[in-house]
């Protein structure tokens, strides 16, 4: 099989299963590949030059893993991705002071969840103003998240290790009035969440707390109890957190999914099934 950086770990597995090894073997990182629940989330939205910066690897580390296993590498020098791209307009005009800056590689070296953190100072953030995460590796599923809530994102590498991902929030009411419908993600307040429930009371709701498990049982447990619930129906999550990944894997299935933010430890989801 003949593949480049743009290359979907995906198609390696699907062509060749011990590839999830030899990849995994490249650096922690990417050993979560190992874990199937993580690997179904991972394998399908990441490149191997997405990957090999995850890693902090390069794309020739990719090479001599894979050539092995009777893959046929060429590079591929058209559409090098976010690495190439001109830095945006919103970005050039704000101001110094309009940028709130998180760096969270100590949390993450420290095994940590920087998400949490990372809602409440974009929620603090005031519209038309941004958020800028330093990161050691292109956070790809929380720039889909901000995207889903309409905000700006754009990546910029300033080191081989360090890369800053700057969220621009848009005015509120873009942000609140999107159009609802398939794979579509909301954030909602107390009053709407509580009339949504009692709304989808009527046609049925399973509710699940996941809270206490460790991950990914929160991942496996939802998902199984998606799996049982029937059309129209819905499921109540009681969460510690924003499932990301959880968000990543719904996203293009026919769910429609509520987000209650309470606090640092505790969120709600509804989560409808079309």
């Amino acid at each position: 099989m003949k593949i480049n950086q743009h290359t979907r770990i995906s198609a390696l597995i699907k062509e060749n299963r011990e590839s999830i090894n030899a990849i995994a073997s490249l650096a922690p990182t990417l050993e979560k590949l190992k874990n199937p629940v993580l690997r179904k989330l991972m394998a399908s939205r990441v490149t191997i030059e997405e990957a090999a910066k995850m890693g902090h690897c390069s794309i020739d580390d990719f090479r001599r893993a894979l050539t092995p296993l009777g893959f046929e590498f060429e590079l591929n020098t058209e559409g090098s991705g976010q690495d190439n791209e001109q830095k945006p307009e919103w970005l050039k005009q704000l101001k110094p002071e309009d940028i709130t800056t998180f760096d969270v590689r100590e949390m993450l070296a420290k095994g940590d969840d920087p998400l949490k953190e990372i809602m409440k100072k974009f929620k603090q953030v005031d519209p038309g103003k941004a958020l800028c995460i330093i990161n050691t590796f292109v956070p790809t599923p929380l720039v889909r998240l901000f995207e889903k809530d309409k905000a700006l994102c754009y990546t910029e590498q300033i080191e081989e290790q360090e890369y800053h991902t700057y969220f621009l929030k848009q005015n509120s009411k873009k942000t609140t009035t999107e159009t609802r419908g398939k794979g579509n993600i909301t954030s909602e307040n107390g009053l709407q969440f509580q009339a949504l429930k009692t709304k989808l009371a009527e046609t049925g709701i399973t509710e699940i707390d996941v809270r206490h498990l460790e991950m990914p049982g929160p991942m496996q447990a939802i998902l199984a109890a998606l799996e049982q619930l029937p059309a129209g129906a819905a499921l109540l999550v009681h969460h510690k957190r924003v499932p990301v990944y959880l968000l990543e894997e719904l996203e293009d299935k026919d769910f429609k999914i509520h987000i209650f933010n309470i606090s640092e430890t505790e969120v709600k989801l509804l989560i409808e099934k079309n």
